[in-house]
Parts: C-alpha cells; sequence; structure tokens
C-alpha cells in the first residue's frame, strides 16, 4: 500500500466519523425534547390527579358545614351528618 491509499483511507474514516457526529448533534435536541414532554405530560397528570382528590375534599368538607349548620338550626339531620362522615371518611382513605 502506498501512502496516498492510506491517507485516502484515514481521510474517509474522519469523513464518516464528522458526518455521523453531525447527525447526532442534528437528531439530539428532537429526543431531548421528546423526553421533556413525555415528563411534563406525567407530571401534568398527576398534578391534575392531586387537584381532583383535593376537589373532592372540599365538596365533603362543605356538605359537613351544610349538615353542621342544618343541625344547628333544626336539631335534626343526624342520619344526614353520619352519611357525611362515611362518605370523608372514604375520601380520606383513598
Amino acid at each position: 500500500m502506498d501512502i496516498q491509499t492510506i491517507l485516502a483511507v484515514c481521510g474517509a474514516i474522519v469523513l464518516v466519523s464528522n458526518a455521523g457526529a453531525a447527525v447526532y448533534r442534528w437528531i439530539r435536541p428532537a429526543l431531548s425534547v421528546t423526553n421533556d414532554v413525555k415528563l411534563l405530560k406525567e407530571h401534568d397528570q398527576k398534578d391534575y390527579e392531586a387537584l381532583q382528590h383535593l376537589n373532592r375534599m372540599n365538596r365533603a368538607q362543605c356538605r359537613a358545614m351544610m349538615c353542621i349548620i342544618n343541625h344547628m338550626i333544626d336539631g335534626n339531620g343526624v342520619e344526614k351528618m353520619k352519611e357525611t362522615r362515611e362518605q370523608i371518611t372514604d375520601i380520606l382513605g383513598e
């Protein structure tokens, strides 16, 4: 083998590696964005579920307040208070 053949082979290796590096630099940001979007979707889903739980708890607390107010006004409604207590207990158990 002469020197020109060796230099040509080395040049081809450098050219292929530079082309591979360019493709990698071009694709890497897209893959990074895809992973970031997936993580954000998972985070948003967890936040949504937490907000739904807080919303259910808030409604149960409002029902409890209404039962207490009704009981204070007319002295009845004990069964409704027991039912609301069970609902709150179920929500807290989630």
